[in-house]
């Protein structure tokens, strides 16, 4: 009687999520979501980080960035989640993956995710340098804004000739002038969130060429 062969069942492999915080200034700030993807692809291979990969024909590593800086923006809260097949000691692997990184890109920490933790963002805090004095009416133009009931702007997609419109007013919580620049704080939903260029055109700048002059200080996450 012919024996069945015996079916080698493979071995659950261990996976562990890291939350990594950084920081974006200088030149770095220009470049894309994608092009940041790449960025730390390139540095994680260099550090040795045991990155885990997606199965298939394209393995590529498991990595994703929650909440997307927009390009031009310099923020000292970026967030990037990656899955390891090892577990790390945060602060050595914190300094050895910061040594493989351009000086534009500092990391700040990296943290374990608990299992089934899924970091949201709540609100998000920027802060706009114009790089000249306020105008005299800002305090008035702020005042209209956060009267206003409803605040419509419109939207179109690259290559798209479809124009959306959206009411952004809900997602704006606060603004103020702290010295020469303006912080504001927009709340993020499911349904999306107010743009920081949106908000800078609400008080008279250019949206399309004001990004370089707005920083995100902070991000709440849920």
């Amino acid at each position: 009687m012919d024996e069945t062969p015996s079916q080698t069942i493979p071995e659950p492999v261990e996976r562990y999520r890291w939350m990594i915080s950084y920081a974006v200034v200088g030149d770095l700030k220009f470049i894309s979501h994608h092009d940041t993807i790449r960025l730390f692809e390139r540095a994680m291979s260099r550090a040795s980080f045991p990155v885990r990969f997606t199965e298939g024909f394209n393995p590529h590593p498991r990595m994703t960035i929650p909440l997307p800086r927009p390009v031009g923006i310099a923020s000292e809260a970026e967030s990037i989640i990656v899955e390891t097949t090892l577990d790390l000691e945060p602060d050595e692997w914190r300094d050895r993956l910061d040594r493989h990184t351009p000086d534009d890109l500092g990391i700040h920490a990296i943290r374990r995710l608990e299992l089934g933790e899924k970091p949201r963002p709540d609100w998000v805090r920027y802060q706009l340098a114009p790089g000249e004095a306020l105008g005299s009416d800002i305090d008035g133009q702020i005042a209209k804004v956060l009267s206003a009931e409803t605040i419509e702007v419109e939207r179109k997609k690259p290559g798209d000739a479809t124009v959306k419109i959206v009411d952004i007013r809900p997602y704006i919580m606060e603004i103020r002038t702290e010295g020469t620049t303006v912080d504001f704080s927009l709340t993020i939903s499911e349904r999306g969130t107010a743009k920081p260029g949106e908000i800078a055109g609400l008080l008279g700048y250019d949206p399309k060429t004001i990004n370089h002059r707005i920083r995100r200080l902070a991000v709440h996450w849920r």
